[in-house]
């Protein structure tokens, strides 16, 4: 049969010396200690051994349709050499890290992994791989084995069984099963083990010889080069020699922030930037990109497999997996990936592991709800990053009490003295208000209607249209197709005079807008401010007309409370018609000490706190099984927002097309968001196609003004407190 092959063009011992030799440089730049460097090496040079059996050697030459599961095979091999090397350096003997990161390399730890394997056949080369891996072994300075000829004569008992067996029977574990002690090994020492082979496998697969490219080089001159093409301010060359490992920067939009933030990070070898919106997300990895070049940045939310393939027109599965699992010198997500990782979603080893080596951003920190904060605070103080900013534009002090002691920077004084704002509070509704948008419009100027509601924006938008029939329109939510949205987005960036934009909230942190004028629904003080942002964005031309409607929707109270939408409203009032920067964010200020003091606030912190240690503690360093329904819905980064991406039926076509095309990662195009109750609560209105794997909606969308459901028929059924945005 010749060789013994690892891939159909790499051999075995090729593939395992190459992995074994990355997987050095990756500890020792990790800086893994002397014990967890062993076992990181150890998993790397016995990962793949298990390739070495009868039918895997015939299904890599294409004589099988599959093969025994090689990590499973591998198990019989790393077991015995690390209670070996435990005994032999007195480490503890339930300390298996490096078993089960090789059993767990291809499929996620779990309670019913492998179960119901026979044994498998080994290969008659399996003697002398074996020995050439020993060899290697001894190079990188793993020493305490047995001769290679001896240990493999001491395996012939187990190879004879079935390595499933071995998982749950209690006399290779006395007291334990090796699931239940993989389960509860330390999970941070596990992670690592895991983050170094899957690392160094990755880049080997991908035909990369040098750990390099996961490891930031120079970024203070990336950096340094970018922004000397204007003057630094006070408060960025203050971030650039801030002291400590924790920063607090607060500076007003427009001013230069992110240069700041990035100054701050300097020569890190690691940088990884979270933000609240994919939108957000998108527009900061493009941005990088152009600071630290394309091949340096990654991205990480649930749509980066489409953004890169169709952006940065790298096809390879390595490369999005890298951006994905934190493994880029630089890497742009959401927070909700930061923490799904904490809630031991896939691949949570390499990005807790790489998180905690890195120098994390924390920007627009205020945006996020008590819950979401819960989680953050819990996962911050369990695996502390090795620095640590947190960045916004208001950066409450009550806020930032919560989060580790830190070094707080602001903008000079000049900056906060910006009145880039009229504010005019109106009686009434915002649908009162959309007379005095048209006439606004009538007169070239560029007009943002925020609804708090995509239901009302909606009742606004179809308003415009019939009842006065202005052409140039547009409407942006949440429920619209990916596609739909990306092209209304691009239609919104530069409009032309006379343009009047209704949106929800979305716009607080996802679009880089300057409009005109502003008519809003009254709403808590920090989102109104956001809002007030995408007018006049720069203070570059006189106040804008902010006018603010004082009567808010059941919709609204829905969302905000009405505790906080009084609070927010009696603060409005108190303010000056031409509030300066400064104004503004104290005016956030006093609406968070209020909000933070209430028992809800408190309440709602500390279960996303509790929903962190629970969901480890039962997991430990098992990955979540979301077919676990009680589990599953502990699996959130947030409350009232959880959303279920579904397939209009008017699209089912197309994407039946794209399938048969092989191009299903567009399916992201066609693919908008609903409440993840909908589907429950109206399954009339939702069914499996079978041959996609995504829910058909049989809701009314079109792309005017996307998913339009029966809103009377939701609101009757719908309990006290459920948002319906």
């Amino acid at each position: 049969m010749g060789e013994l092959l690892a891939k159909p063009d790499v051999s075995l011992i090729d593939h395992l010396r190459e992995v074994l030799l990355l997987g050095r440089e990756i500890s020792d730049r990790l800086s893994l200690d002397g014990r967890l460097r062993t076992k990181a090496l150890l998993a790397c040079a016995l990962h793949d051994i298990g390739k070495a059996t009868v039918d895997f050697q015939e299904y890599i030459r294409l004589k099988r349709s599959k093969a025994y599961p090689h990590a499973l095979a591998s198990l019989p091999f790393v077991l015995p050499a690390e209670s070996r090397l435990n005994q032999r350096y007195r480490w503890n003997d339930h300390d298996l890290s490096a078993t089960a990161a090789v059993l767990a390399h291809h499929s996620p730890l779990g309670p019913e992994l492998y179960m119901g394997y026979t044994a498998p056949e080994f290969h008659s080369e399996l003697a002398s791989a074996l020995e050439a891996v020993w060899e290697v072994l001894q190079c990188v300075g793993v020493e305490g084995l047995a001769p290679s000829e001896e240990f493999l004569s001491s395996l012939q008992p187990l190879l004879k069984d079935s390595p499933a067996a071995m998982l749950d029977d209690t006399r290779v574990t006395p007291g334990r099963t090796l699931r239940e002690l993989f389960r509860s090994s330390p999970s941070h020492e596990f992670a690592q083990v895991m983050a170094v082979l899957h690392l160094a496998d990755w880049l080997a697969s991908a035909k990369v010889h040098d750990h390099a490219p996961l490891f930031l080089e120079r970024g203070r001159a990336h950096v340094e080069q970018h922004v000397c093409q204007f003057p630094l301010r006070d408060f960025q060359r203050r971030a650039e020699t801030a002291h400590g490992d924790v920063l607090w920067l607060r500076a007003p939009t427009g001013t230069g922030k992110t240069e700041a933030l990035l100054l701050w990070a300097g020569d890190t070898e690691r940088l990884i930037y979270l933000l609240p919106t994919q939108a957000t997300v998108n527009a900061m990895w493009k941005r990088l990109r152009r600071v630290y070049g394309d091949d340096r940045v990654g991205l990480a939310h649930g749509r980066a497999n489409y953004m890169v393939r169709k952006e940065a027109d790298e096809n390879s599965l390595e490369v999005p997996l890298f951006g994905s699992v934190f493994a880029k010198p630089v890497t742009v997500a959401t927070l909700d990936q930061y923490l799904l990782a904490h809630l031991n979603g896939r691949h949570w080893e390499e990005r807790r592991s790489l998180a905690r080596q890195a120098s994390i951003i924390l920007d627009e920190i205020h945006a996020y709800e008590p819950y979401t904060l819960g989680l953050l605070l819990e996962a911050l103080e369990r695996e502390k990053p090795a620095r640590l900013a947190l960045s916004s534009a208001t950066l409450p002090p009550v806020l930032l009490e919560l989060f580790p002691k830190g070094e707080l920077i602001q903008a000079e004084e000049a900056l906060w003295q910006r009145a880039r704002h009229l504010v005019e509070l109106r009686d009434g509704s915002l649908q009162d208000g959309l007379p005095d948008a048209v006439a606004f419009a009538r007169r070239g100027k560029t007009v943002l209607v925020v609804a708090n509601t995509v239901r009302d924006a909606q009742s606004l938008y179809q308003r415009l249209r019939d009842e006065f029939g202005w052409k140039q329109r547009h409407l942006l939510h949440a429920r619209f197709t990916f596609r739909d949205r990306q092209e209304k987005e691009a239609q919104v960036e530069k409009p032309p005079p006379g343009t009047i934009f209704v949106a929800t909230q979305l716009v607080e942190v996802s679009l880089d807008i300057s409009y005109d004028v502003l008519l809003t629904e009254v709403a808590p003080i920090d989102a109104l401010v956001q809002r007030m942002g995408r007018v006049n964005r720069r203070g570059e031309k006189p106040p804008a007309s902010a006018l603010v409607y004082c009567r808010w929707s059941k919709g609204s109270q829905r969302i905000y409370g009405k505790d906080v939408l009084e609070w927010s409203l009696e603060i409005l009032t108190s303010l000056s018609e031409l509030p300066t920067d400064r104004d503004l964010a104290d005016a956030t200020h006093r609406l968070y000490e209020r909000v933070l003091a209430s028992g809800d606030w408190e309440k709602e912190l500390q279960e996303g706190r509790q929903t962190l240690d629970e969901v480890q503690r039962i997991l430990g360093c098992y990955t979540i099984n979301l077919s676990d329904e009680k589990i599953r819905t502990k699996f959130a980064a947030r409350r009232g927002h959880i959303s279920i991406e579904v397939l209009p039926k008017s699209l089912l076509q197309v994407a039946s097309e794209l399938q048969k095309r092989g191009e299903g990662w567009r399916m992201v195009e066609l693919l908008v968001p609903v409440p993840i109750w909908w589907p429950a609560r109206f399954p009339q209105s939702f069914y499996s196609s079978g041959e996609l794997p995504h829910l058909v909606s049989c809701l009314p969308y079109n792309y005017e003004f996307g998913v339009q459901p029966r809103f009377e028929e939701i609101l009757e059924h719908t309990a006290p407190g459920v948002v319906i945005d």
